[in-house]
């Protein structure tokens, strides 16, 4: 071969190497932008990340700028371009910092704060259209001999706040709100109003149902979320109309979980109620909690104050619990609830040692045991004794609830909300209960609640 040959093909691989280089900046450069630059997306799509995504790290983050900026070579300029390769690879690994290029740059506090804004903004033009407003009338019954010539009809005017359950009209409160109602007026966020009847009420979840009576209205349904993957810390936000003065947004985040709550009107208890800081005040009540999605995951039922007023500590009923309480108030008008028939309190670490146990004993200690109840006729062992535990008298002995059915139980909550979930009247669970410091177990068949 000789010397012309010889330069010939030398050209052609040299053009070659450059064109394959070109074509690899070019695509670091695709993914860098793709991967570096915030998406914008409204609630109710692809989660929103306000943190970026970390940058691809590649060995010359900037060469595929400077690729960009440059024409592809042609035949013309591939000698001069291969004339001096080592210069071009050093300037590949060692590239000046674009001014212009901002793939991987992490997001500013402004565009932070704008897509905070979006986010929120969204949320509320999302989720408001579902939200309604409750303007309740009902009868008072004063007591008293009313003078003669004077009526003998008062009544009283309350209001609330609930939300769109599906698309037949059902909407969800507070059991408190609509209780003893001579007339429910609807409010909606565009100011149109309408009647509604109640379908159904449930006093151990403080939750109701009603029934838009106009079937030309049917506002959109609320999108539900999972109470079971909420976090603390994680984003909580309130819609309502609190005070009867209009359609308001409050957030804040959620502060705890695995409250427990009483509802006024019954004798059982709320387990895994959610707490948050959301303001939420007089009218907020059966208005919805949501997440950051516009999901959502509480409805808003009581507050912890000592001048009536909001001071940070909101509670919530679970959405999960909703899940089965409503379906079955739209059906049949109420919610039959499983029963062990127990009274109970969680084992702490002084319960634990004064009952002979290692200290880190968790469980559901059983303090009394109904007659004729599951618990009774399943075996489980009340409290037999008393001892004193920082100067007071507590009952102790009584077994220990530590497992049903597989599940952990750490706690009296855990033990009702384990029962209410994933139970009903006539299944049988198994329960593992510590007695005497021996682990045993005992089969117990659920009863129904007895009526209040």
């Amino acid at each position: 071969m000789d010397a012309a040959h010889i330069r010939q093909h030398l050209r052609r691989a040299l053009r070659l190497r450059v064109s394959v280089a070109a074509v690899l900046a070019a695509t670091v450069l695709i993914l860098a932008m793709a991967c570096g630059q915030p998406q914008q997306s409204s609630v109710g799509s692809t989660a929103v990340e306000l943190t970026p995504p970390a940058p691809i790290n590649t060995v010359a983050p900037a060469a595929p700028a400077q690729a960009a900026a440059s024409p592809a070579p042609t035949q013309d300029d591939a000698p001069a371009q291969a004339a001096s390769p080592d210069t071009s690879s050093e300037s590949d690994a060692n590239p000046a910092p674009s001014p212009n290029q901002d793939a991987g740059s992490p997001l500013t506090a402004a565009q932070i704060a704008a897509a905070h804004d979006e986010i929120m903004s969204n949320l509320y033009e999302q989720t408001v259209p579902s939200v309604v407003g409750l303007r309740v009338i009902q009868p008072v019954n004063v007591g008293i001999n009313v003078p003669q010539g004077m009526p003998n009809d008062f009544f009283s005017r309350a209001s609330g706040s609930g939300f769109v359950w599906d698309n037949q009209g059902h909407v969800v409160t507070n059991r408190h709100v609509v209780e003893s109602a001579e007339r429910i007026l609807v409010v909606f966020s565009d100011g149109s109003q309408s009647d509604a009847e109640i379908v159904g009420m449930d006093a151990d979840s403080d939750l109701a149902v009603i029934k838009i009576t106009d079937p030309s209205v049917r506002p959109t349904p609320i999108t539900l979320g999972d109470s079971d993957t909420i976090k603390p810390g994680q984003l909580a936000v309130a819609i309502g109309d609190p005070f009867s003065r209009g359609f308001s947004m409050t957030s804040g985040v959620i502060s705890a979980l695995g409250r427990t709550i009483s509802p006024s009107e019954s004798n059982f208890a709320i387990p895994r109620v959610i707490q948050h800081d959301a303001a939420t005040n007089p009218g907020n009540s059966g208005g919805p909690l949501l997440n950051r999605h516009g999901e959502l995951v509480g409805i808003n039922a009581q507050i912890i104050s000592q001048t009536g007023a909001f001071s940070g500590v909101g509670l919530a009923i679970p959405v999960n619990l909703a899940k089965l309480v409503v379906p079955a108030l739209i059906s049949d008008g109420h919610y039959e609830y499983p029963y062990i028939g127990i009274r109970g309190t969680s084992v702490s670490p002084d319960i634990a040692v004064a009952m002979g146990l290692p200290p880190d004993t968790r469980g559901a200690l059983i303090l009394a045991v109904g007659t004729d109840s599951a618990a009774s006729r399943g075996g489980l062992r009340a409290s037999d004794r008393v001892m004193v535990i920082d100067g007071a008298e507590f009952p102790v002995g009584g077994d220990v609830i530590v497992d049903i059915d597989g599940a952990t139980i750490r706690s009296m909550d855990d033990l009702l909300a384990y029962v209410v979930e994933n139970t009903r009247p006539g299944d049988t669970a198994v329960f593992t209960v510590l007695r005497d410091g021996v682990e045993t177990t005992v089969d117990i068949t659920m009863d129904a609640r007895p009526a209040q």
